[in-house]
């Protein structure tokens, strides 16, 4: 019988499944899909490129939540080189990335006095506690000591690094604690060589040490007895465990356990989570159409980029060149194909404006609409306080881990940190 069964096999599960199966513990990893990754899934294509749904960085690298579960399992994720030429997109214009105060200070994106303001602004989120704001969103805090349109203008870059550039939406105490952790790690973002891939590459061969991942095996019940959990049922088997870990996105809970166990607030929380949306394109070319190393955000465009190929050459066979836009949907997007019409007529419009070789070059794209991108949008609603708990109260071995829940960090880093919540736990409180 195995100590712990994993259901849904993206970074959180693969790597709770990796952390129990490390210290001993056998798992079981259920899969519905073809491979594991979830939404940070990689495959080699028939032609030889890494396609990826979306692009995946890690935040703060080898000082990140991602690199934190590798190094408990005596390994290292491996990054490449870091690169200094990251970019900006602003009123229509290209610009370098300023890296760290001195750097936007510098920077000619704004005025002299803007600029002033903006380290002022930084000056105040260096020394305030997050805690203290996850409740009121980024505008409030701003306009809580502030005035410059300028800069206020400038506000969703600091909104985009957790995925929600809109500044009266996001939280600020979210953002408060990304920008403290960047300020005092000094590193912004790490790209793994090889991609995604790799890192599942290395969870799955600590899981495959004293466990086993199932695809295409959907668990269909967690069984309660008594409220404790006592295993999982699938299309194939009932499989007895003491410790369920659910790792797929909190609203889908639901469809695998009478709701009336869960507590009245995870059951409202899971029922009205706000996810983000994307349309991403995956570009092909013959030449290179830029030399950055490093990625592209938007300040006023919900846009980003990465030129694989100009990093790795373990992204496209040799003589092609990959690279990776992405643009957010509007909230709440339901899947009108009128709106992502509008999205991609939109990014083009952004690309074209500041590289305007780079589309006549393209021999080839790919496009993917990825309906849930954040499966948690980082406001004041469900800032980290107010997310549930990875241990579920009433239920005896039921976790909830993954982007959804109460983990540190933003986007992925979620979904490691919460993984490392719900294995340390685990590993106190059973003893083997």
């Amino acid at each position: 019988m195995p100590d712990a069964v994993i259901i849904g096999a993206g970074y959180a599960g693969m790597s709770a499944a990796a952390l129990l199966s490390h210290a001993g513990r056998k798992v079981v990893v259920l899969e519905e899909s073809e491979r594991v990754g979830g939404r940070a899934r990689s495959f080699r294509d028939e032609e030889g490129y890494l396609r990826e749904y979306g692009a995946h960085s890690h935040r703060l690298a080898h000082k990140g939540i991602a690199n934190e579960v590798f190094k408990r399992l005596g390994e290292e994720i491996d990054f490449l080189p870091e690169s200094k030429d990251g970019k900006l997109i602003f009123r229509g214009r290209l610009w370098e990335r300023p890296e760290g105060p001195i750097g936007f200070l510098k920077t000619p994106l704004l005025s002299i006095r803007a600029r002033l303001v903006l380290l002022a602004l930084f000056a105040k989120i260096k020394k305030t506690d997050p805690a203290d704001w996850y409740h009121r969103t980024l505008l409030d805090f701003y306009r809580a000591s502030f005035r410059n349109p300028e800069v206020e203008a400038f506000l969703p870059f600091l909104g985009m690094t957790i995925m929600c550039p809109d500044p009266n939406k996001v939280s600020a105490g979210e953002v408060i604690d990304f920008l403290k952790r960047v300020l005092a790690a000094g590193v912004g973002v790490g790209e793994p060589r090889g991609g995604s891939a790799g890192i599942f590459q290395t969870l799955s061969r600590h899981i495959d040490r004293g466990g086993e991942i199932h695809l295409r095996e959907r668990a269909e019940k967690i069984i309660i007895e008594n409220r404790r959990v006592t295993g999982v049922k699938t299309g194939r088997a009932i499989y007895p465990a003491p410790v369920v870990l659910f790792a797929a996105g909190l609203p889908l809970i639901a469809d695998l356990l009478d709701q009336t166990l869960l507590p009245a607030a995870v059951e409202k929380y899971a029922k009205n989570i706000e996810h983000s949306s994307g349309l991403v394109i995956d570009f092909i070319t013959n030449r290179p159409v830029t030399g950055i190393r490093s990625g592209i955000l938007g300040v006023d465009v919900p846009i980003w980029a990465r030129f694989q190929s100009s990093a790795d050459p373990l992204f496209a066979p040799a003589g092609k060149y990959l690279s990776t836009w992405g643009i957010m949907l509007p909230w709440h997007f339901d899947g009108d194909a009128s709106v992502v019409a509008g999205a991609e007529q939109k990014m083009k419009s952004v690309i074209s404006a500041v590289f305007p070789d780079f589309l006549p070059a393209v021999v080839d794209e790919r496009k993917m609409v990825a309906t849930v991108m954040n499966g948690n949008v980082l406001t004041p609603a469900q800032s980290k306080p107010n997310r549930p708990d990875v241990e579920c109260p009433g239920i005896e071995g039921l976790y909830f881990i993954g982007d959804t829940v109460r983990g540190d960090g933003c986007s992925g880093d979620i979904s490691f940190s919460s993984a490392m919540k719900a294995a340390d736990r685990i590993l106190s409180d059973r003893k083997p």
